[in-house]
């Protein structure tokens, strides 16, 4: 399923910010930007990071660039195999933000599920020359993959081992169906990815952005224009 953002000037839902959903980056950077949403992944606390580590993965090695030496990894959890694109800075990358997440998760209240979305987005940098902040890169995002995460609290969370064994195949076959989802779409949409302007890179530039943060970027990114801006000129 596919959709355009549809946050042109509306206010982010307070129920949303407080339920771990990160706060889409201003209409302006997602101009044109193509917008995936997967279905949610219900899990347990310990299976969250394995379970979106394979969905992750499978959409960076759909975005690699040239010849790669692509990598197949069995999962540690489930019986399964999901391909990497086999670079070592990209897959330390995943691994220090699926960490991060992680910490973010143990701090939540297990009383009750943990709704989460993490969101996988990849860019290219325009130089941007003559604007009211004057110069320097912009980053324009031409497509975003939304990857929503129940993690079950309460009772659920205490299941018995045969309610626990039967939990962990219907997200197997979730996973999965996520992963075949994703490459159905990454070769049925190409129209909107931008030229390659370079061999010596693996992946198009990304960011993995977690619950919570994006809003504090979006401050950093605008206080740093501020400082650093020059003033109109006066005609």
């Amino acid at each position: 399923r596919t959709r355009r953002p549809r946050w042109r000037g509306a206010r982010f839902p307070r129920r949303a910010r407080r339920r771990g959903f990160a706060r889409p980056c201003p209409p302006f950077t997602f101009m044109n930007c193509e917008v995936f949403s997967l279905a949610p992944l219900r899990c347990e606390a310990f299976q969250a990071k394995e379970t979106l580590r394979a969905v992750l993965h499978t959409i960076l090695f759909a975005r690699t660039l040239g010849v790669v030496r692509a990598r197949d990894v069995d999962s540690e959890l489930f019986d399964l195999t999901y391909t990497t694109c086999g670079d070592p800075a990209v897959e330390r990358h995943v691994e220090e933000r699926l960490d991060a997440l992680v910490r973010w998760l143990a701090k939540q209240d297990r009383a009750d599920d943990t709704v989460a979305q993490v969101c996988l987005s990849f860019y290219e940098t325009k130089d941007k020359r003559g604007g009211w902040f004057g110069g320097g890169d912009e980053r324009v995002y031409w497509e975003q993959w939304r990857v929503p995460i129940e993690v079950v609290g309460g009772d659920e969370a205490l299941m018995n081992v045969a309610d626990r064994e039967a939990k962990s195949a219907q997200l197997q076959e979730t996973i999965v169906a996520a992963t075949q989802h994703v490459l159905g779409l990454v070769n049925e949409r190409k129209d909107h990815i931008p030229p390659v302007v370079s061999a010596d890179v693996v992946s198009f530039p990304y960011e993995i952005s977690l619950p919570g943060e994006t809003e504090g970027a979006l401050l950093g990114s605008l206080r740093r224009m501020l400082t650093h801006a020059s003033p109109p000129t006066l005609v």
